[in-house]
């Protein structure tokens, strides 16, 4: 217990400013828009690079000024699916929990550490959708702050493995992901 306190310690020593309007408190969420460089490389099939629209969802708790916690739901698209053909479309999720830390309660930049699972959604014939681990470590910067909403930029790292891919046409095998993400996000 001492030790989590000399932990906390620099955190908790930090004054609490719940009169300034830009103190980050209580609950929060996001939505994440922007483009990523994924690439995909499974052990057989050919690898494939491309840039991709990213998407993400967050939410959690402000457990003080500096620090967040939460769960991100966040993805590329990677082939656009159709309304009236269900065998179309691909995609990559991550269901991340999700860390944010500003060095200074009144800090605009943060660094962020998320990991969890990652599904590869294929929808076409005969194919799974495969599971498997990820992490993401990113950059924020907050841009604006107005009333109860925030409109940051990110530089996101997120990298993984997915177990049992099968790619159209061929055999079970494991696939790595890796992806740089930059875009916006609304904070409220």
């Amino acid at each position: 217990m001492r030790y989590l306190l000399v932990l906390l310690g620099p955190l908790l020593a930090t004054p609490l400013y719940a009169a300034d309007a830009a103190v980050r408190e209580g609950y929060w969420g996001s939505v994440d828009i922007g483009f990523g460089s994924l690439r995909l490389q499974p052990e057989v099939a050919a690898a494939r690079s491309s840039t991709r629209l990213y998407l993400g969802l967050a939410g959690g708790y402000t457990l003080h000024p500096q620090l967040q916690l939460g769960i991100e739901a966040s993805g590329w698209s990677i082939r656009s699916g159709k309304l009236l053909d269900p065998a179309k479309g691909e995609s990559l999720l991550q269901l991340f929990g999700v860390v944010r830390y500003w060095p200074t309660a009144t800090s605009n930049l943060f660094i962020k550490v998320a990991g969890g699972g990652v599904i590869h959604r294929n929808n076409e014939p005969g194919v799974d959708n495969s599971e498997g681990r990820g992490y993401t470590l990113g950059l924020g910067y907050e841009l604006t702050r107005y009333a109860a909403t925030t409109t940051h930029w990110f530089l996101n790292y997120s990298a993984g493995r997915i177990d049992d891919y099968r790619p159209p046409g061929g055999g079970t095998q494991g696939e790595d992901y890796a992806a740089v993400t930059t875009g916006l996000t609304l904070g409220f």
